[in-house]
């Protein structure tokens, strides 16, 4: 992945449309920010991209900005759409792709423990 957009010191504004454009794989990655608590991913994918099952040991948000992705979360299939949010505990497996070109917004926030 290239450069972080943001650091935690800035107040910025940025349009997502030139960030979430597709480069030549299929799938483009940009983090917005990264901090000791988390990471903000923007991701994109041309009409058919997967992204194959995995987990992850944070807590997970996914935002569509744009098209439709179908996830398989656990087993269980999901369509997710423009505007919808979508929250993952830690360690969910999942997948997804994407049914038509689509740009998301992936927070992965580190699990917090309470003392």
């Amino acid at each position: 992945m290239a450069e972080t957009i943001f650091t935690s010191e800035e107040c910025e504004v940025v349009s997502f449309a030139p960030l979430a454009t597709i480069g030549g794989s299929g799938i483009t990655r940009r983090i917005l920010l990264a901090t000791g608590g988390g990471k903000v991913v923007l991701i994109s994918l041309d009409a058919g991209q997967e992204i194959a099952e995995r987990t992850n040991p944070n807590h997970a948000l996914i935002q569509v900005l744009t098209g439709s992705l179908n996830l398989v979360l656990d087993g269980k299939r999901r369509v997710l759409g423009p505007g919808e949010l979508l929250h993952m505990s830690p360690q969910l497996p999942h997948a997804l792709r994407a049914n038509i070109s689509t740009s998301f917004l992936l927070t992965l926030l580190a699990p917090v423990t309470i003392p």
